[in-house]
Order: structure tokens, then C-alpha cells, then sequence
């Protein structure tokens, strides 16, 4: 398991270097959540989901977690993970475990060289947004990546990074959209200031559907690459605004040639602006790729732009409020299922707001209320939901030198 490797390199480095200080920092977390939903299987207004309309339910999280760093010179070791155990008031079918570990090594020689590694894994229950039944099944995701950096003068750098995902389905109705992605990417950084640079980075992704059967025509792709090249920006004009600029070039290919390839510029663009010592916007708007739950297409192209606020009321109450929009055209489908059905298109517009409230030193209340509507070509994708919740939350931290 790429976690346990990460953990094994990190203490062999940390036990190397036991002449010097080690600096050693846990946080144990425990809370509980609770949440009102009322439309819990993402069903539409005037169809049903398993048989079943629009179901409102209150869902319970008990929770703990812990993190620990460990810090030797320039070398670091984090190593964290999180429970939860789930039950619904009356959908009581769907009480469920859910998990996550995670661990992450930082490796540095001096101010030239510096190689970060990491690895998490994580079971939870699978999304009711794309599908169309209410059957308890699960995700189980894994992650690995690593990201390495050397400095070639005090301005110039090499940087590359190699990612791998992957996602495997429990219900067998949702094994056909297990994917496993590998990606790699390279390029030359140029340091402007302490907080700005720019980077120029070339990358080559290969996609696989693992699970997937498919003919010629059928318009179902069991292969897919795609190649980006593109400039990333980090400028800090002043103290108070934070500027991030991601634009490229991307062009995805399929096997099958009666899938409908991608060519066109995508990106990102973030603004941080601080109005002042207790307040901040935040703005993007994205243009992605991304794999699809969708058995008329083999990949979305997404839209989006969503605005944040944050407010700091006092030392103990912090407020929060984001919209979003996103538009997904669903590509990648069949010249068959073009002439036959369209395109797929959804609008989804969505709202948050939420708060963070500590009575007393490392004890929190987060209330937290969100809206989503998703609006589609596609009847039964439709849908839309309000969810209230508030979160109990201890977390407890020490930190030591030996």
C-alpha cells in the first residue's frame, strides 16, 4: 500500500537524523455532526428514485481523527486519518463506516532540492447525484503523488510531479465508471518575488476504465489520453491581494473513433483580496476536463465560477459565504448518440453558508446551511436539495522537541 511505503521511508530518514531535534506535534480530533436533508437521494421534483420521491432524512456523523507530524531538521513526516460512523434517522439501510488515511513525506538537501511524497485512501458512501436508485454502495478512492523541485540558480528551477487515482465501486451497476488515471507532468519555474513565480509545464495523462467491456461503436471509450501544456502563475501584488493564474492548452484523445475527441484552452483563474484585517473575497472561474458517471459520455467539460466571503466577527466567531455556478457539457458521446439524443448540458447553482464558533480554547461550533439545484437536459438528473447542520468539534494538540 503506497501509505505504508511512505510511512517506512519516513521514519528510516527520521531515524538517520537522530543526532538533531525532533519536533513532534499530534492533534487528536472528535466531533459530532449532525445534518437535515431533505431530499437525501438527489431524486428529481416529479420522478422517483428506487421508487421513491423526494426523501428527507437526519443524518448523524460520530467522528475522530488524529495527525501526526514529525519534524527532524528539514525533513518531515505527516501521517493523519479520520472515522466516521453514519446513521440516518429512518433510512437506517444506509448506515454505513466511512475512513480516511492519509500520510505525506517531505524530503529537503539544503534549499536546491526538495522532494515531497503522499498517499491517502479513503471508503465512503457513493454520491446519490449520479445515479438514479437508492442502493447502499460504496467508493473506495486511492491517491498517491509525488512532487520534486531543484533549484538550478536562486531564480530558475526544474519542477515535476507524477499523480496516480483511482476509484473502485462496490454496487456493480457503478463498476462500469471505475477509473484509474496516471498522470505526469514537468516543466521550468521562475521565482519573481518571495510569494510570486511562474511556471511553464507540459503534461501527459493515460485513463483506463478497468472494469469496463466495450465494442467498436458503442461509445463507450475503455482507453483515453490527454496532453496539457500550459503556464501557472502566482503573483502577490501587494499584501492584501493574492493572484493565481492557470492557462493552457489541452487536447484529449480516444480509441474509438466514434468518440468525439477534445482540443481547446482550459484553465483557472483565482483573485484573494483582503478588504482588511477581518475580511477577505475570494473569486474563480475554471475551465476543466474531468471523467464521468454518465453512460452517453465519456467525459465533462466544466464551467465554473464561485465567489467567497469570509469575515472574522471577533477571536472566537468566524463567518463564511460562497455561490457557485458550474456548467457541465457532457462530451465525448458516440456520433451515433449525438444524432440520436444531444448532448448532454446541466447547470448547477449552489450556496453555502456557515460559521465557526469556539466558546473556549479548542472546543468549535460549525452551523453550516447549503443549497443545491441542479438543473438538466437529462429529466431525471434534475433535482434539488437544503441541508442544515451543525458540527461539534474537540480537537487537541501537543507538541514537544527531544
Amino acid at each position: 500500500m503506497p501509505t505504508k511505503s511512505v510511512f517506512t521511508a519516513g521514519c528510516a530518514l527520521l531515524a538517520a537524523g537522530a543526532a538533531q531535534a525532533l519536533t513532534i506535534d499530534f492533534k487528536p480530533l472528535a466531533h459530532v455532526e449532525v445534518i437535515h436533508d431533505d431530499n437525501i437521494f438527489r431524486a428529481p421534483d416529479n420522478s422517483a428514485a428506487g421508487g421513491a420521491g423526494r426523501v428527507a432524512d437526519t443524518v448523524t456523523r460520530y467522528g475522530a481523527g488524529a495527525s501526526l507530524k514529525l519534524t527532524q531538521s528539514l525533513q518531515t513526516l505527516t501521517i493523519d486519518g479520520d472515522y466516521d460512523r453514519v446513521d440516518y434517522a429512518s433510512q437506517n439501510q444506509l448506515n454505513h463506516n466511512r475512513y480516511r488515511l492519509g500520510a505525506a513525506l517531505g524530503l529537503a538537501a539544503g534549499s536546491s532540492l526538495h522532494l515531497n511524497l503522499k498517499a491517502a485512501r479513503e471508503h465512503r458512501l457513493e454520491n446519490f447525484a449520479y445515479r438514479h436508485d437508492s442502493a447502499k454502495g460504496f467508493i473506495d478512492q486511492k491517491t498517491a503523488g509525488a512532487d520534486f523541485e531543484y533549484a538550478i540558480t536562486p531564480r530558475y528551477s526544474l519542477v515535476s510531479s507524477g499523480n496516480y487515482y483511482s476509484t473502485r465501486a462496490t454496487l456493480a451497476s457503478s463498476q462500469d465508471f471505475d477509473v484509474i488515471e496516471r498522470g505526469v507532468e514537468g516543466g521550468l519555474r521562475y521565482g519573481i518575488a518571495r510569494y510570486s513565480g511562474l511556471d511553464l509545464i507540459v503534461r501527459d495523462v493515460h485513463g483506463d476504465f478497468p472494469s469496463r467491456v466495450v465494442t467498436a461503436g458503442d461509445g463507450r471509450e475503455k482507453k483515453y489520453e490527454q496532453q496539457s501544456a500550459f503556464m501557472r502563475l502566482a503573483y502577490a501584488p501587494s499584501g492584501l491581494t493574492d493572484l493565481r493564474l492557470q492557462a493552457g492548452y489541452t487536447r484529449r484523445q480516444h480509441q474509438d473513433a466514434s468518440v468525439s475527441d477534445f482540443k481547446g484552452a482550459t484553465g483557472r483563474f483565482s483573485l484573494l483580496r483582503r478588504i482588511s484585517g477581518r475580511s477577505q473575497l475570494r473569486f474563480d472561474a475554471y475551465r476543466d476536463l474531468y471523467y464521468v458517471q454518465q453512460a452517453g459520455a465519456n467525459y465533462v467539460e466544466n464551467l465554473g465560477v464561485d465567489l467567497g466571503f469570509d469575515y472574522l466577527y471577533s477571536a472566537k466567531l468566524k463567518l463564511a459565504a460562497t455561490v457557485e455556478r458550474i456548467e457541465s457539457r457532457y462530451r465525448g458521446a458516440s456520433s451515433f448518440a449525438q444524432q440520436t439524443g444531444g448532448a448532454r448540458s446541466d447547470e448547477l447553482l449552489g450556496a453555502r453558508i456557515g460559521a465557526e464558533y469556539q466558546p473556549f480554547y479548542r472546543f468549535s461550533i460549525t452551523p453550516s446551511y447549503r443549497f443545491e439545484r441542479r438543473n438538466s437536459t437529462e429529466a431525471l438528473s434534475q433535482y434539488y436539495f437544503n441541508s442544515f447542520g451543525v458540527d461539534f468539534a474537540y480537537r487537541y494538540g501537543a507538541e514537544s522537541s527531544y
